[in-house]
């Protein structure tokens, strides 16, 4: 429903009961995080309005944490607004195999991929008894 007085102000009126929006990143959670059939863990993160050769992915070490940083800014030609990034993820470098990160750009999102470490079976050696 509109308001007639924001009529009057705004010529442009946005119908705030219409709009429907499916996607979980969001400006107030812009990440989630998943699993693939792979047992890989993947980051899904909003840069929406970044060009990805303003985003730079690091790994970095920080009093024996490893973490992953996400950062990046673009200035819009044309609004002339800045869209930036600036996210950070702490690692568990027990579980993930933090050599295997990989990072893929696509329809606004950054997916982030990490291999998890193979689970070694347990080996049971007999010892004997005298």
């Amino acid at each position: 429903m509109f308001d007639l007085f924001d009529t009057i102000l705004n010529p442009l009126n946005w119908d705030k009961d219409f709009y429907k929006f499916n996607r979980e990143e969001k400006d107030m959670h812009p990440y989630s995080v998943q699993a693939d059939k792979n047992g890989n863990f993947i980051i899904v993160h909003n840069i929406l309005g970044i060009n990805k050769e303003d985003i730079k992915l690091t790994k970095e070490i920080e009093g024996g944490n490893t973490y992953i940083l996400l950062t990046g800014s673009t200035k819009d030609s044309f609004t002339g607004k800045t869209y930036s990034v600036n996210s950070r993820f702490a690692l568990d470098d027990k579980q993930l195999d933090l050599s295997s990160i990989k990072a893929q750009d696509k329809n606004g999102l950054l997916y982030i991929i990490i291999a998890s470490k193979k689970v070694e079976e347990k080996k049971v050696n007999s010892i004997a008894i005298n």
